[in-house]
This record gives structure tokens, C-alpha cells and sequence, in this order.
């Protein structure tokens, strides 16, 4: 039996993908472009990798430059000396560009990754066509603020055990995040995430610790504000539409946390409507 588009392209696998490393202050970052067009520069998640968009790859690159990177500590990237946040991050990403030779272009981030293409545009509006913010929620009170921080640290603290409860239990959190999702597509960020167990830093805290105000207030050019209808860390998301001039918002309908896992056509088709205009 022919495998569909779905089944064929679900990893960095993909054979569109080229991928390579560049030297970055203390290691190498790992990153990979495919297609050709105008720029498109994906920013993953806190504890996550590139892998977060491969599935993105076979809906987009046929329109657009696309450049995927892990971030220092993550995926196949080397693991910093010291303890980064939003500002190293936003380094590593201005790395990538210029290793690329790329001027301008527009950028996609998805939850703590948003928070970092909000920064980035905020830092270099010259080098920004337009960005997309995914998975970020309106401005919190220091009381949210101070749950969420909570909420998410007791998560994080589960001990491994040898007899792989602590393993049952975070599928049993990606499954409850991924409630539409196949059990293939709930696999892949449940893997990025075990595996990010191994690295020394913990980029939640660095994303939680950063104030974006400063950076929301900023964005002059065109947002794409968007959000997964179940993604239970997103919050009030409607009300950055007051902050932001040139922004709009669009929700996937029946996904979650991890839309660009599976719901991976239905979010490029929004993804490149907003940019064609």
C-alpha cells in the first residue's frame, strides 16, 4: 500500500531537509533548511527540538526557505556551559541567519519558542518581515504568573524510576495534551521531551524568568497570533490582539498542545495564508 504525505513526512528524516552545524560561542548548533523562497525561520519550544516542525516541511517548502535549528541544549545542538535564557537564545538564533547569508525574514515560535521570535523581532525589527506567534497567552497577573510557574514545576519533578512510572506517567500527560492525536504523532514530542531529560538546563525557567513586555509593546510589524483550541498552557491569548497593531489571531480547531505534530497541514495552511497576503 502507497503511504500518504502524513505517514512519509514526519521527522527530520525528511529528505527535503539539509542539515548541518556552525561553531556558537562554547559547542555547535545543529540546524537544517529546506526549499527555496523567502525565509522562514522556526523557533521550537522550551525542552523540545526542530523535530517540533518536521512535519511542517512537505506542506511549506515548495514556497518558502525553510530554516529549522535546535537551540543551544536541545535536540542535536551542544550543550552550553552556563545556563542560558531568552537573550542567548535570541543570539543563537541571529547565529543561524548569518551563518545562512539570510538578510531578512519571517519567524515562527511556538510556546517558550514564541516568546524568543517576539524577542528576536524586537532586537532586530530590520531583519523581521512578519512573525508568528503560537501557543503564547495574554498578559498574566503575578498571582497566573506564580500558579503557572508552579504547575509546571511539579510536572518537571517527577524522579525517573526503574520501573518506568515516571515514563507511564508523562505519556499519560502528552496523551491528555494530544487528546485527538494518533498514537504515532503523540510519540514524537513525547520522545523530545524524555530525551531533553538528559541535558543539564531546563529553558522553562529561563522563558518564565524573561519579561516580554517590553518586547509585545514593540512589534510594529504584521503577527499571526496562534493557538491549538485545547492547548491547556495557553490563556487570554485574544487579549494580545489590544497590544499588538498589526495583529490577528486564528485557531486550530481540534488540537492541542502540539499542533504542528498533528495538525501539521491545517497549520501551514494558516501559516502561509498569513504570509502570502
Amino acid at each position: 500500500m502507497k503511504k500518504s504525505v502524513v505517514d512519509l513526512y514526519r521527522t527530520t528524516a525528511e529528505k527535503a531537509l539539509r542539515r548541518g552545524y556552525l561553531d556558537h560561542n562554547d559547542g555547535q548548533l545543529h540546524y537544517a533548511t529546506a526549499g527555496s523562497g523567502p525565509a522562514l525561520l522556526f523557533i521550537h519550544q522550551s525542552s523540545s527540538s526542530m523535530e517540533e516542525y518536521a512535519a511542517l516541511v512537505p506542506y511549506l517548502f515548495n514556497s518558502y526557505r525553510m530554516i529549522l535549528f535546535d537551540l543551544p541544549g536541545h535536540g542535536m545542538s551542544s550543550d552550553p556551559d552556563n545556563e542560558p535564557g531568552v537573550e542567548e537564545f535570541t543570539d543563537a538564533t541571529l547565529a543561524v541567519l548569518k551563518h545562512l547569508d539570510v538578510q531578512q525574514c519571517s519567524l515562527v515560535g511556538h510556546h517558550g519558542g514564541a516568546l524568543m521570535a517576539m524577542n528576536f523581532a524586537y532586537r532586530h525589527p530590520e531583519k523581521t518581515k512578519k512573525v508568528i506567534l503560537s501557543g503564547t497567552s495574554g498578559i498574566k497577573t503575578e498571582a497566573e504568573k506564580a500558579a503557572f510557574t508552579k504547575n509546571l514545576s511539579s510536572k518537571k519533578k517527577i524522579a525517573l524510576d526503574r520501573q518506568g512510572e515516571s515514563l507511564l506517567l508523562a505519556w499519560q500527560r502528552y496523551a491528555n495534551y494530544m487528546k485527538n492525536a494518533s498514537i504515532a504523532d503523540i510519540l514524537r514530542p513525547f520522545l523530545n521531551s524524555v530525551m531533553t531529560r538528559m541535558r543539564p538546563y531546563d529553558a522553562h525557567h529561563a522563558v518564565l524568568q524573561w519579561d516580554r513586555q517590553p518586547a509585545l509593546e514593540s512589534l510594529t510589524m504584521p503577527v499571526l497570533l496562534l493557538q491549538g483550541v485545547q492547548d491547556e498552557f495557553v490563556s487570554k491569548q485574544e487579549n494580545l490582539l489590544d497590544i499588538l497593531p498589526l495583529a490577528e489571531r486564528k485557531v486550530i480547531q481540534d488540537a492541542g498542545a502540539f499542533a504542528f505534530f498533528d495538525k501539521a497541514e491545517d497549520s501551514a495552511k494558516i501559516i502561509d495564508e498569513f504570509l502570502a497576503k
